[in-house]
């Protein structure tokens, strides 16, 4: 109940800037981690590996603006929407770059 309150009063703009950037943040340097390991094991797994990360990135998405839907309004809700998918595409823009240009080294 608390963080519903803290959210309302706070603007919600920079709330969902915030949540965003710690999510691009945290997903990208997993992802990054585990391609690390995975390439350096088992090359023969990275097609896997990459249809996998989109699958969790997705997933976890979704529970990250469940969460949000739960303890915020409508107003600050419709901000967040909007920010994070913003967030959301440059991360698939980024990562596609990221671990196209990787994997051609390879």
């Amino acid at each position: 109940m608390c963080i519903g309150v803290m959210l309302s009063s706070s603007l919600p703009l920079t709330w969902a800037m915030v949540v965003s950037a710690l999510f691009v943040l945290t997903v990208d340097v997993a992802a990054a981690l585990l391609f690390r390991w995975v390439a350096s094991k088992h090359t023969d797994m990275l097609p896997s590996f990459f249809t996998g990360v989109s699958g969790f990135r997705f997933l976890l998405a979704l529970v990250v603006l469940a969460v949000w839907f739960i303890v915020s309004d409508s107003k600050s809700m419709k901000i967040f929407f909007v920010v994070f998918l913003v967030f959301y595409m440059v991360t698939l823009v980024h990562q596609t770059i990221f671990f196209s240009r990787v994997s051609n080294r390879l």
